[in-house]
This record gives structure tokens, C-alpha cells and sequence, in this order.
């Protein structure tokens, strides 16, 4: 999954124009490249732990570890011990699940007409058409927040907000601990480069009609009743692939509405891929992090390292 900031979405979205009264006939969804996934790489890891991926270039050797598209319980338990095993003396800890995004906004009178465009003065429940009002109210109680949350904010914005009220509170990233292992075994770390959006800012802003901001919604209400956190979580920490990589989509599918959205999934799998081929350039070994749902997809990472002609060992010990 990217990891993207809801302000620096907002950021890009200048001009973003939104109506008192919303369509209700969303347009459909593009094809999200992250969810056709290679069968035989979704397997459960003969290893303890989640699951890895191993791929060798002679006498360089790059460990990938899949990451959860969320976080995980505190304290939880997953089992460490390949992960320390293989910070010991390596190379680098790779970050290439890091992707950092820029979009600029030229000046403040933009930003204020941004923010703006984004607010609205009659309450979002008042603005939204049935069904898609008594799904949201729904919604919104199930993640525990009050009406007043969202109401002045346009049904785009809400739909990020609800999407990151139901994260589970208290949940930690993974990356974190990890990033910390590497710091105290002395292993550099190597993040992604930054992806210039700014280039795409108009395409973005002319996509975000009434039925985009509705598909953005629905998509934002299906995450929240099909999301079951407990059990990806649990399956990234047992290896279970196929358990790890079970949420719903549903909202890629609304980033991906936005003009460019493929382009940019593409472009995020493109430099993880330089990143480990980087990697394996040095003799010795690295430790990677890559999202698991852009390792195992069709486009995926691991379909792109193949066709550089390398040979990927999975966590089922093929």
C-alpha cells in the first residue's frame, strides 16, 4: 500500500470546487493495478515470522521483507529473529516502502482558496443524498466519531478523514521498530526518492467533480465495514501472505480515480525495484522493505526483478 499524508494530498489540490447538493451515481473504479496478484506468490512462509523474499546476483544477496499495509498491535509478537539475523553486518536497510511525495502550492492566495474550496458552510450529512448519507452516518459511527467531525468539509476530504479514523488507536508501524534495530546495529539506511506530483496537479484538480467525491466516499464507507485489521495484521506476523494482503482496496480504487494514479503506482514499483538492483551491486547483503501488496502483484516488484533476470526465492521456498 502508498503511504501518503492526507495534507500532502491536499496540498496538490488546488481550485478543488465542491457542490451543496452531491450525485449519487458514481462513476466506476479503474483497474488497480495492486490487486491482481500473483498466485503462487501468495503463500505461507516456512520460516517463523512474516514472510520474506531472497534475491541473489552473484556474491550480493538482497532480503526483502514484506510490510503490512497498516500497522500492527503494540507489542505484538511477531517473531524477530531473521530480521536480526540479517541486520547483522548488512550493507544497508533499504527503505523502498518509504515513498514520499511532493506536490507544491505556488503562493498563500492559492493555499486560502484551497482551503476554502474544501470547507463548506451547510453541514456534509445535510448535503449528502440517500443512501449513501444513512451509509456515511454508519460509517462514522463505527470508527467512534461525532457528525461534527466532518461536516464542513468536502465529501473528498471526508472520505480521507474516515479512512484514517478507522485505523485502530493506539496501533504501531512496524517500521519503526525495525528502522531502530538497524540504527543499533549500525546499518545505514537508503530511502526512495521523492515522487514530483506537482506536474499532475491540474489532471487531479479537473478529476475531482461531484461523482468522484462520491465515488471517494462510498469507496471511503466500503473500507470501513470490509476492513478486518486484526486478521491482516495477524497473517503479516505468521506469513501468512494470503491473510496479510485480505483488506479491502477499495480506496486505492478512489486514488486511482485521480488522473495518474496508475502511472504513480507504477512509478513507486519502478524504484523499489532500481532500489535492490542498487542493492545487489555491492558484494555482501542489504535488507529491504517493500510493501507486500506491491511485492506479489501482476506489475509487481518481484515480477519486475524477474524480468531484470534475476532469480527471487520466496517465503515458501521457491
Amino acid at each position: 500500500m502508498m503511504m501518503i499524508s492526507v495534507p500532502a494530498w491536499l496540498a496538490g489540490l488546488a481550485l478543488l470546487v465542491t457542490t451543496p447538493a452531491l450525485a449519487q451515481v458514481a462513476p466506476g473504479l479503474p483497474e488497480d493495478p495492486g490487486a491482481a496478484v500473483v498466485e503462487e506468490l501468495v503463500v505461507q512462509a516456512k520460516e517463523p515470522g512474516p514472510a520474506w523474499w531472497v534475491v541473489r546476483d552473484g556474491d550480493s544477496t538482497v532480503y526483502i521483507l514484506g510490510m503490512p499495509g497498516g500497522g500492527i498491535p503494540p507489542k505484538s509478537a511477531w517473531d524477530r529473529r531473521y530480521l536480526d539475523r540479517r541486520l547483522k553486518g548488512a550493507n544497508s536497510l533499504i527503505l523502498a516502502d518509504s515513498i514520499r511525495i511532493s506536490v507544491g502550492i505556488s503562493s498563500f492566495g492559492e493555499a486560502l482558496r484551497l482551503y476554502r474550496s474544501l470547507r463548506s458552510d451547510v453541514p456534509l450529512e445535510t448535503r449528502l443524498q440517500e443512501p449513501l448519507r444513512s451509509q456515511f452516518i454508519a460509517a462514522r459511527r463505527t470508527v467512534g466519531q461525532p457528525e461534527r467531525r466532518y461536516a464542513r468539509w468536502s465529501p473528498f476530504v471526508a472520505s480521507l478523514m474516515l479512512v484514517g479514523d478507522s485505523a485502530p488507536k493506539g496501533w504501531v508501524d512496524p517500521r519503526e521498530d525495525i528502522i531502530r534495530a538497524a540504527r543499533k546495529a549500525k546499518v545505514k539506511r537508503v530511502q526512495a526518492s521523492a515522487y514530483d506530483a506537482s506536474s499532475s496537479a491540474g489532471k487531479i484538480l479537473g478529476s475531482m467533480d461531484p461523482a468522484v467525491e462520491t465515488a471517494c466516499l462510498s469507496a471511503a464507507i466500503r473500507t470501513v465495514q470490509r476492513a478486518r485489521p486484526a486478521e491482516t495484521a495477524e497473517g503479516w506476523a505468521r506469513g501468512d501472505v494470503a491473510g496479510a494482503i485480505s483488506g479491502p482496496r477499495d480506496f486505492e480504487g478512489c486514488l486511482l480515480l485521480l488522473n495518474g494514479g496508475p502511472q504513480i503506482w507504477r512509478a513507486i514499483v519502478s524504484e523499489h525495484t532500481r532500489l535492490i538492483a542498487e542493492g545487489l551491486k555491492t558484494p555482501g547483503h542489504s535488507v529491504a522493505l517493500v510493501d507486500l501488496s506491491m511485492l506479489v502483484a501482476e506489475e509487481g516488484v518481484i515480477r519486475r526483478l524477474e524480468d531484470r533476470g534475476l532469480t527471487v526465492m520466496g517465503p515458501g521456498g521457491s
